[in-house]
């Protein structure tokens, strides 16, 4: 037993201490669980098919609006759905309509034109909920007779048969097959407009290699793939950082990349030795080279909020990024991982690996997304690499390649290549 309790106790000595970002994301995870306990109320509504047929569920109250699970919705309303299982995107397709929805986006498209919820769409306990607010507001005003609400009764009609007229039992419809696909990418050149970005020693600009590089990946993607491919910027505009993201939601992406060039602090002692190449995506920060990264892409937002030049995102602030983030924490780590090899196997550039930290381009985005370090303008040489059309090819189809190999791990259809052919 002496030897026993030795040994236990030499153990419990060498346990890594618990690092104050984790007390504190505990905390904020604690609070955030009773705020959620606070918020979700379940009720009742009954869901009525072409047929007659009646379906009871139940309905989460959140923000004072009523919440409908879509797997709850595809059995009464005789719908496909094509879901995204790497983000809450999904396909709705049902009798004479298209509709589609993205998570945490108010954004939703309808038969092709775009519409906007006062109340977003959740992804609540792995799968997406509705406002009862888009039947009511839209669905119902604009189709007709397709749908009905009787808020009496509590019943909502999902066929040609008036609610009112109509009475229950009780069953709930299986959740529907998981479509996975990647079928459009948004690509977000860093910097832009009054904002350059760095600068290098012969006084190369950031913002242009990162637009160069964006077209070359957006060419690649959509030539060779068949992706689609929205950009945040196809020209020299500022576009601020709180809307890239919101262009990769309201499009419902399924993958979000911010391409960028790193450099070294000016004060940094071996500022003219530091370079290569690496990937991030959004959490806090382990190292100081990673905060310092995060802080000088972080410092646009200057361009919009002068006041803010040397603002530093507290921890409380990174914390509540890296929850909301955590739904696709692992599909961006990995994503992460394989474009970084991919660009370290195709550029003779230092590699520098994978790394988080809290970006603000990141944050917000409802899908896998990273941000790719190309490599040092800072540096005299990759300055001069950056120059040169064939090294911006090279990084163009490293990050496409990666995005190949990320589809292929998760068994995605990738553009037009099915997933039986990567």
């Amino acid at each position: 037993m002496a030897g026993t309790e030795s040994r236990c106790a030499k153990d419990s000595q060498t346990d890594p201490p618990i690092s104050r970002f984790e007390l504190k994301k505990t905390a904020v995870i604690l609070w955030l669980l009773l705020v959620n306990a606070c918020l979700y109320g379940q009720t009742n509504i009954t869901l009525i098919d072409a047929k007659g047929g009646t379906t009871v569920v139940g309905a989460l109250s959140f923000d004072h609006e009523e919440y409908l699970s879509l797997a709850d919705l595809m059995g009464p309303w005789s719908g496909q759905a094509a879901w995204s299982d790497i983000e809450g995107r999904v396909e709705v397709k049902l009798p004479g309509h298209t509709l589609r929805l993205s998570a945490e986006n108010t954004f939703f498209l309808m038969d092709g034109k775009s519409y906007n919820l006062y109340h977003p769409v959740r992804l609540y306990d792995s799968g997406l909920w509705v406002p009862l607010e888009m039947f009511t507001r839209f669905l119902i005003p604009i189709w007709g007779k397709g749908v009905g609400w009787d808020p009496q009764g509590r019943k909502l009609s999902l066929g040609m048969l008036d609610p009112r007229e109509v009475s229950i039992p009780q069953a709930r419809p299986r959740l529907p097959q998981k479509a996975r696909v990647i079928e459009k990418v948004v690509i977000d050149a860093g910097h832009g407009g009054k904002d350059p970005g760095a600068v290098g020693p012969s006084r190369l600009l950031e913002k242009d290699v990162n637009l160069d590089i964006a077209f070359r990946l957006k060419t690649i993607l959509e030539d060779k793939y068949g992706v689609k491919v929205v950009m945040t910027r196809d020209e020299d505009v500022f576009i601020p950082l709180g809307d890239r993201t919101a262009i990769a939601n309201r499009e419902a992406a399924d993958i979000f990349i911010s391409i960028h060039c790193n450099a070294a602090p000016k004060k940094k002692r071996n500022r003219s030795t530091t370079r290569g190449v690496e990937t991030y995506f959004l959490s806090l920060a382990k190292t100081d080279d990673a905060r310092a990264t995060a802080a000088m892409e972080n410092s646009a937002i200057q361009f919009e909020q002068p006041d803010k030049k040397n603002a530093n995102f507290d921890d409380i602030q990174l914390i509540l990024w890296d929850v909301m983030q955590n739904e696709f924490l692992k599909e961006s780590s990995d994503l992460a991982e394989w474009i970084q090899e991919a660009l370290s196997a195709g550029l003779a550039v230092p590699n520098r690996g994978v790394n988080q930290a809290g970006f603000y381009v990141l944050n917000g985005a409802y899908m896998p997304s990273v941000l790719v370090e190309t490599s040092f303008i800072s540096h005299p040489e990759e300055e001069r690499l950056l120059k040169k059309t064939t090294f911006r090819q090279s990084v163009a189809e490293g990050i496409a390649q990666g995005l190949r190999e990320f589809a292929k791990r998760y068994k995605c259809k990738f553009g037009r290549i099915e997933p039986r052919e990567q």
